[in-house]
């Protein structure tokens, strides 16, 4: 019984957690900035993957409240073809700055910078922040 209380206290958190304002603004100035680099490089735009926001929400959840920066084991668990994660603290800064920040940091990274520039066609965004006002992000590329 103790078990299911957690896990309801858990899932109650995740349902509060997956409609903050803040996440989901953020969320969409990331794919927004990303979609804008690509289009100034001649790649096609990306489209939005709902689908799978919640897996990049939970996985940026699990990184931000155990200080970890890691990726999923398996990215055919997630049914992604490539996956970026970053730890971001610029929070103190409006959505848009927050998102180019985190696109500046990718592209500054030969590896994030190959995987945001390659031919995929769709894209899921989600992010976690900390009390502390610390922005875990995960990303994934289809």
């Amino acid at each position: 019984m103790l078990n299911f209380y957690f896990l309801s206290i858990a899932i109650v958190f995740l349902s509060f957690y997956s409609f903050s304002t803040d996440t989901l603004k953020i969320e969409k100035e990331i794919y927004n900035q990303i979609n804008s680099y690509r289009t100034k490089i001649g790649k096609s735009k990306l489209t939005y993957s709902s689908k799978n926001v919640k897996s990049c929400r939970n996985h940026s959840l699990y990184m931000g409240t155990n200080w970890i920066l890691v990726h999923v084991s398996s990215l055919q668990e997630v049914n992604a073809s490539a996956e970026i994660i970053q730890l971001n603290t610029t929070m103190n800064q409006n959505e848009i700055q927050t998102a180019k920040s985190v696109l500046d940091i990718f592209i500054k990274s030969l590896p994030h910078k190959k995987i945001i520039e390659s031919d995929y066609r769709e894209i899921s965004v989600g992010v976690y922040i900390t009390d502390d006002e610390d922005l875990w992000v995960t990303i994934r590329f289809y």
